[in-house]
Formats: C-alpha cells, sequence, structure tokens
C-alpha cells in the first residue's frame, strides 16, 4: 500500500471509529442493502483491510470525500423533510413502483413478499 493511500486509510479508519454508533443507528432504519454494506465495512475495518472504497460507496460519495461526510451522516438522514420516498420492483421484474410517506415501513411485493428497493 502506498503511503498517501495508507494515510487515507488510516484516517478512514479512525473517523470510522469515531463515528460507528451514529452510524449503526442510522443504518438501522435503512434498507437491508445499507446495513449489509455497514456489516462489510466494520468486518474489513476489524481485519484492518481497505474501507475508504466501501465508505464510499456508504455514503455515495468518492473514496477521496468518505472521511469528510462520515460526519455528516449517511445522504438523506440529515436535517431536513422529505416528502415521500419511492421503491421498485426487488428483482426489477417489473415496473411496479411504490410511493410511501417518508420513514414508513419498507413496502413488500405482493407476489414473492419480498421488500422493495429504495429508489
Amino acid at each position: 500500500m502506498e503511503q498517501g493511500t495508507d494515510t487515507a486509510e488510516r484516517l478512514a479508519l479512525g473517523a470510522l471509529c469515531e463515528e460507528l454508533r451514529a452510524l449503526r443507528r442510522e443504518c438501522a432504519a435503512q434498507p437491508e442493502e445499507k446495513r449489509l454494506l455497514l456489516a462489510r465495512i466494520e468486518a474489513a475495518a476489524r481485519e484492518r483491510r481497505p474501507i475508504l472504497a466501501l465508505l464510499g460507496e456508504l455514503l455515495g460519495t468518492s473514496g477521496a470525500d468518505a472521511v469528510r461526510g462520515l460526519g455528516a451522516g449517511l445522504p438523506g438522514t440529515g436535517s431536513g423533510r422529505a416528502d415521500e420516498e419511492s421503491f421498485s420492483c426487488p428483482d426489477g421484474a417489473c415496473e411496479r413502483i411504490t410511493l410511501t410517506v417518508p420513514a414508513g415501513p419498507i413496502p413488500r411485493c405482493l407476489l414473492t413478499d419480498l421488500p422493495m428497493i429504495s429508489r
């Protein structure tokens, strides 16, 4: 690992440790995809593998901006208020889109009973 990459990863690990409780709380209210991604990040961090790219994926940023983004929380979980959320077919087999109230229950596919995917 290059020196600059090593430094960036160390900064990312420190920021993750500092923000982990808040990230866990935020991810607990997110779709399973986000919860699983956070679990992957935690496992990689415990094993001291690179986490910067995974953090970027979780936060919707580039790896370079992930450390700065940690303090701001997950996209869509900060201040402000959404007026609706939309969900689509869990496996993309149809074009169904369901609108729900913000932070309401995640709708499920009536055929498969799988949770629909946030759009």
